[in-house]
């Protein structure tokens, strides 16, 4: 019989912030994208995430128009980041609503609308190694197919390209974000593949299947906050102790300032 866990995917999102004694050079002034309709505008940053909103708007007021909708909240999110030659990188933009039935054309037809800005320059622009993503958040009640837009709190207005830096293992070495990350994830599965069990029980029971494991590493590089949620307790118990076992690991970051990251793992038990 062959028993088998299989780590499907990785998705972390950063939550909070506090202060970091860093070099604050290496982040700041951010980097800014200057976009044609924005060369001569005070406020390039403002300009750009004006120009964002009115195609998240244009996209929204199209399909919303095909749909009754009720009172609702919608929120949106828009991340991309640069290539070198000052153009966006059409495979590093990701964009989201919080409304399933919208999400799928909402992010084709609003993907291809950022993937079309034309990028006049590149000021105060960072190094390969710390590429910035730009990230806007956008939110909107609406009611009768009508937006009313949310104003954003203070830390969520747009300021330019965000470097981060995600949580590494204690002996992973730095080198940029996505090779982090993959890095990270093949560490990750290889923790959960030395230390899994399967558990007795499920297997006299054959039980099997997938348990979906939320955990956040904290500001100090500590996890906690472990939440499973699986076919039953049994697998839900190892996936558990599996994620308990894992090391304090080098801390996440956001322009130098620590980060607290939730992670999803699921998991596949199978016989």
């Amino acid at each position: 019989m062959k028993l088998k866990a299989s780590l499907l995917l990785i998705v972390c999102t950063f939550i909070s912030m506090n202060c970091f004694s860093q070099d604050d050079s290496i982040y700041f002034p951010q980097e800014e994208i200057i976009i044609d309709e924005c060369a001569d505008a005070l406020d390039k940053n403002d300009c750009l995430s004006l120009k964002i909103e009115n195609e998240v708007l244009d996209v929204l007021e199209g399909l919303l128009k095909k749909r009754n909708q009720e009172i609702d909240t919608l929120k949106t999110r828009i991340t991309f980041e640069l290539i070198n030659l000052n153009q966006i990188n059409v495979e590093r933009i990701h964009t989201y609503i919080n409304d399933k039935k919208l999400n799928k054309k909402f992010s084709k037809e609003l993907n291809q609308r950022i993937a079309e800005l034309h990028v006049l320059r590149v000021d105060n622009k960072k190094p390969i190694k710390n590429r910035p993503k730009y990230s806007l958040n956008y939110d909107y009640l609406t009611n009768d197919n009508l937006l009313k837009k949310i104003p954003l709190d203070s830390s969520s207005i747009f300021k330019g390209g965000v470097i981060e830096e995600v949580p590494l293992f204690p002996n992973q070495t730095r080198v940029n974000d996505l090779t982090d990350r993959k890095t990270f994830n093949i560490l990750m599965q290889l923790h959960i593949g030395s230390n899994f069990v399967y558990p007795k029980e499920a297997l006299e029971k054959k039980i099997s299947g997938r348990v979906s494991i939320m955990f956040t590493i904290d500001k100090e590089g500590n996890v906690g906050d472990i939440k499973t949620k699986g076919p039953a307790p049994i697998l839900e118990n190892e996936a558990r102790r599996i994620i308990s076992l894992l090391p304090k690991f080098q801390i996440g970051s956001q322009n130098g300032v620590p980060k607290k990251v939730p992670y999803s793992i699921p998991i596949n038990f199978k016989l």
